[in-house]
């Protein structure tokens, strides 16, 4: 079963209609209340991170579910260019880098670094811990082609499971550890995901409420 699409602004606009959408999901599979709260828990998250996006004018958010199985997108839209995004950030007091604490506040990191780039180099160190799939190398590679280097998938247990093996010689590392141990998101979903192809981006939460 999939949920209506719900346009979601960095207004606020639609944020509601969204909400609504998780807790009719909920509903229409037969979750008690803790698991319907953790479920409109995991959109409300989404849903926060994505109207501090730079630069990102809406997105789309919707559900979608097999059993007690949840899949939770969230697509946006960028309405600035690479080069506008850029200049923005290099702009702000705080710098992206200073901004990205927490755990959400890292994926909206990854999500604004891939956005603003031509390229997906110059991403941080936890970017590159959560990458997936057999083209891990060739995003690691400076010489990386622009068409390669625009395509990625990350992953939160990766990153979870590359910071676990280095807690034990980084402060960082137990830093970071720290910041899953008390994100919401991190506690309860089972899986996040970060698809980069070229200008789109997209994030899904996964939640199987039967385990």
């Amino acid at each position: 079963m999939k949920t209506d699409v719900v346009r979601v602004k960095t207004t606020g606009e639609g944020v509601d209609a969204a909400l609504q959408a998780a807790s009719a999901a909920a509903v229409y599979r037969g979750l008690d209340k803790k698991a319907s709260l953790h479920l409109r828990l995991l959109a409300e998250e989404m849903l926060g991170m994505a109207r501090q996006i730079t630069g990102v004018n809406d997105a789309d958010f919707w559900l979608e579910s097999e059993g007690m199985s949840f899949e939770l997108h969230l697509e946006v839209h960028p309405f600035l260019t690479g080069d506008m995004r850029r200049r923005l950030l290099d702009a702000s007091s705080s710098g992206k880098n200073a901004a990205a604490s927490g755990f959400m506040g890292k994926l909206r990191d990854i999500i604004d670094r891939a956005l603003a780039a031509d390229e997906l180099g110059g991403q941080p160190d936890y970017y590159f811990q959560g990458l997936m799939g057999a083209t891990d190398m060739e995003m690691a590679d400076p010489l990386m082609s622009s068409a390669t280097a625009s395509i990625a998938s990350w992953s939160m247990r990766n990153y979870r499971t590359a910071v676990g093996q280095e807690t034990g010689s980084s402060r960082k590392a137990r830093e970071e550890w720290d910041e899953l141990e008390k994100s919401i998101v991190a506690n309860i979903a089972d899986e996040v995901k970060i698809s980069i192809i070229g200008s789109q981006v997209e994030m899904i939460v996964y939640k199987d409420f039967a385990n």
